[in-house]
């Protein structure tokens, strides 16, 4: 396999997500932060360290479950994401809630944080798109304080197939994408990660989408064994996927006319590779999330 040519992490992230700062929280994003807020188990007094912020959909729910003797410290790459975070404050009934605009892989270099731990750590929709995370979270653990937890996802390898699809396609073909998702192919990628990290793990796998009708978590729990289905595609859906992706600014290494012909060969080869014998294509609704506790 060929080599990926360097990225600058904290760029793709920034770039990624400006620009979708004004409509991200229009989609099951809300939903799915609620979550990862339940599964901190949050108590009153508590402080929180909120990783890849964006625009506080995990931010404002920890500071209500922490209360006013509490707080949440929110760290985010994306200027856009963080002004969208910052507009919520007025309607907000705690003051308790502070965002800085930061690379979440080097904490180290805060003074904001210097001396700090937490009583927990959270970093919803973000653990893929760093290129180094086992590093990254090694970090994160040392800002927590003894039985603290941790926690953090990453997508299901069967959601989101096209752009995982690519993702291979980058790899083989030595061009960066911005994410790094190949690597989480089982719940244990994740758990070992993080048990890398110092931590006593569990991991669920939760649907992302949402259920109507339904908002607690125990109704988007779901099977390892058999995850819900979010949709049936055939191999022939793979020239359709790769246009709809590739003149992103994200497939721009890909897309460059000497490339774009033999990423479609490869985009075609990989995507049939996931089919079953009938032929389909089954893209799953689910993210693996990780909840670690520090040991006392």
């Amino acid at each position: 396999m060929a080599a990926t040519s360097a990225r600058h992490q904290a760029s793709d992230a920034q770039n990624l997500y400006d620009n979708r700062a004004p409509v991200y929280d229009d989609s099951w994003h809300p939903r799915f932060a609620r979550h990862i807020v339940k599964f901190a188990q949050l108590q009153p007094g508590e402080h929180v360290l909120d990783l890849a912020c964006g625009t506080g959909l995990v931010s404002y729910p920890a500071s209500k479950a922490v209360g006013p003797e509490g707080s949440v410290t929110g760290i985010d790459i994306s200027s856009g994401m963080l002004a969208q975070a910052e507009a919520k404050k007025s309607s907000h009934s705690h003051s308790n809630v502070e965002f800085y605009q930061h690379s979440i892989t080097d904490l180290d270099s805060m003074p904001e944080l210097k001396g700090k731990t937490f009583d927990a750590i959270t970093c919803a929709s973000a653990l893929v798109l760093l290129e180094h995370p086992a590093e990254a979270l090694k970090q994160w653990a040392s800002y927590l304080k003894p039985g603290g937890r941790l926690i953090t996802d990453a997508t299901h390898p069967r959601s989101q197939l096209a752009l995982i699809t690519f993702e291979r396609v980058g790899r083989a073909l030595g061009k960066p994408v911005p994410f790094y998702r190949i690597d989480f192919q089982k719940p244990d990628d994740l758990r070992s990660i993080m048990e890398g990290a110092g931590l006593q793990v569990d991991v669920k796998l939760i649907s992302q989408l949402d259920i109507d009708g339904k908002e607690d978590l125990e109704s988007y729990l779901e099977d390892f064994n058999n995850p819900r289905i979010e949709r049936l595609y055939s191999v022939d859906d793979a020239d359709e996927k790769f246009d709809r992706i590739i003149d992103t600014w994200s497939m721009a290494d890909l897309a460059v006319p000497d490339m774009r012909q033999q990423a479609r060969k490869l985009f075609k080869e990989e995507w049939a590779k996931l089919a079953d014998a009938d032929g389909k294509v089954k893209a799953v609704d689910g993210v693996f999330v990780g909840i670690g506790r520090k040991a006392q």
